[in-house]
């Protein structure tokens, strides 16, 4: 079995989905007090967040690999 390459984008909307999820889940029950206005955002925060992240990656290894063919 071929290893998959670590994308740490993915890793972060990962955690980042599965803690709003959380989040929705604990307001739903009445666990915890979180007001809609701050839930909403989150996920197009976390979208971002993974964006950027993805960006700063794919630039760090498009320079890694012109110093190995150079």
């Amino acid at each position: 079995m071929r290893r998959q390459a670590f994308d740490p984008a993915r890793l972060l909307l990962g955690l980042s989905l599965l803690g709003i999820a959380a989040a929705h889940v604990l307001t739903a029950t009445g666990r915890w007090e979180l007001p809609l206005p701050v839930l909403l955002p989150l996920l197009p925060a976390a979208l971002l967040l993974a964006g950027a992240v993805s960006a700063v990656t794919h630039a760090v290894r498009r320079r890694r690999g012109r110093g190995k063919g150079g």
